[in-house]
Order: structure tokens, then sequence, then C-alpha cells
């Protein structure tokens, strides 16, 4: 049987835009009531976005302003929605922040509030939530990692590095759940999907990983959530981007895969003629 989320409540962060507005639209379909969080710079739009879904779907919203990059952003966030809604059943961490070129070019600030966001924000606040699921025998964390998370990404070092971190954390954590406990603890593992994320982060649309994905992010939300629900413990969304992250990654010896990471983390106008990737890419 998979999780139901009729009447429980869940948590959301990065709920304004792109996966997270996405997973959140899934949950309300489901009837889930949701706590919205976001930065405050998306206050506007996460409020909007909570009218919507109440207004669409007859639940209860709730909305969170939260810099989880804070020193105590996330124990913040955690006592104010424990506070406001009570219990949450299900927690979905998706907040997070990207950075594309050479490391050795990298500011240092953006570097640390990767890590700050995509690593220990991810940690404490499964920790803080955790424990109650537990000992109701009742919840989930739903973690959203990515394609990055299976090797090394050139141009994306730190970004894959700390979904790797969320990976194998979200999997240890899964593994020391009491046996047949009812709690899920998963990952969903997006290719690279055009969001504001890959926008920010100054990610060229002509990227090859990203043309290579060919998915919308109603298709990555939705073949997430399904798989989420039926306590899958990890889940790359499209048939193709599985043959190849899950399976071919993992059976190519690791100088292969170094060569084919460093092949494809270019822009398609970098490895074919300018005047061809403009057509591909149906762009002028």
């Amino acid at each position: 049987m998979g999780l139901n989320f009729t009447g429980k409540n869940v948590l959301v962060t990065g709920s304004s835009m792109g996966i997270g507005r996405g997973l959140s639209k899934c949950f309300a379909e489901s009837g889930a009531n949701l706590a919205l969080a976001d930065h405050p710079g998306e206050q506007e739009r996460l409020e909007k976005w909570a009218e919507e879904l109440k207004r669409t779907y007859g639940i209860r919203t709730w909305t969170f302003l939260a810099d989880l990059t804070d020193p105590d952003g996330p124990e913040r966030l955690h006592r104010e929605v424990t506070e406001t809604t009570g219990e949450i059943h299900t927690l979905v961490n998706n907040a997070g922040i990207c950075w594309f070129g050479n490391f050795s070019d990298m500011p240092l600030e953006r570097l640390e509030k990767i890590v700050l966001l995509n690593c220990l924000a991810y940690a404490k606040l499964s920790r803080l939530f955790l424990p109650s699921m537990i000992e109701r025998d009742d919840g989930g964390i739903l973690n959203v990692s990515s394609v990055s998370a299976f090797q090394p990404v050139p141009t994306l070092a730190i970004y894959a590095g700390t979904k790797a971190f969320t990976q194998y954390l979200s999997e240890a954590v899964r593994s020391e759940l009491p046996k047949k406990s009812r709690v899920t603890v998963s990952t969903l593992n997006p290719p690279f999907t055009r969001t504001h994320l890959i926008q920010d982060a100054g990610v060229p649309l002509d990227f090859i990983p990203v043309k290579m994905s060919f998915m919308s992010v109603d298709d990555v939300t939705r073949e997430g959530f399904r798989a989420f629900r039926q306590g899958k413990c990890r889940f790359v969304p499209g048939l193709h981007n599985r043959i190849f992250y899950c399976g071919l990654t993992k059976l190519m010896p690791h100088g292969a895969l170094t060569w084919a990471t460093r092949l494809l983390t270019h822009r398609l106008s970098d490895v074919i003629p300018r005047s061809i990737a403009v057509l591909l890419d149906g762009s002028k």
C-alpha cells in the first residue's frame, strides 16, 4: 500500500517555482494540506501560489519565509511550522541553488551558500522532523537530489558534490529506520531540467545534459511523486535517463566515465558548428 496524503500536512521547501511548485501541486491534488516555504524574496509569488492551491483543491495552506542558509534558519522554520500546523506528515526538501563554471573561478560566498542550503539545511530539517515520524510510525521525507549525484560533473562540481551528499545521507537514514517501518525516506533524482535553479546558476540552455533530458517540470514532478508515494528508495524520471544514469554510468570503468563526463559537460555549440547548434536549439 502506498503513502496516503489525504488530510495530512506536507512541508515543501523552495515551493514557489520549478520542481517545488510542481511537487506541491501533486500533493495538493492528492488532498494534502500544504506548508509552503521559500526565501523571503519570493514572498509575493509564494502567497499567490498558496492561495491558488487552496482555492483550486479545497485544502489548507500556510506560507513560511525562511533563509535556510542562516545559522538557525532550519531550526527556526521547524519551530514556526510545527507551532502553526501541528504535525508534519511529510517533509519535502527541495530548496537548492547551483553555480555553473570552473571550480577555480567560483565565488567563495556562493560556494558556502550552496553547501549550507543543499547539504546542511537538508540534513537539519530531516533530523528535526524525522523523530516524530518514527514515533507515530507514519510519514515520509522526500529529498530532491539529482542525476548529478551519481558521478562527478565538471562545471557543476560543488552542486554535484552536494547532491551526492544528499543521496548517500538519504539512503543511510532509510537503512536506519526500524524494521517494517511505515516511514519512507526517498530521493527524487531529476535530470537537468529547465528551471529557475538552472537559469540562476548561469547554466546555458544548450548545455548538453540539459538538452539530453527531454522532460518538462510537470513530467519530472508527476513521475517523481508517484514513485515517492509507492515508497521507492530513489527515482530518476524518464526511462532514457534511468538507462543512462542508473545503468550505463554504473557499468562503465571509472576512466571511461571520467572521459564521458568531460565530453558531455559542454555547450552543444562547443562541440558542433554554431549554425547547426542554433538550428537544434530552435532559437536564433
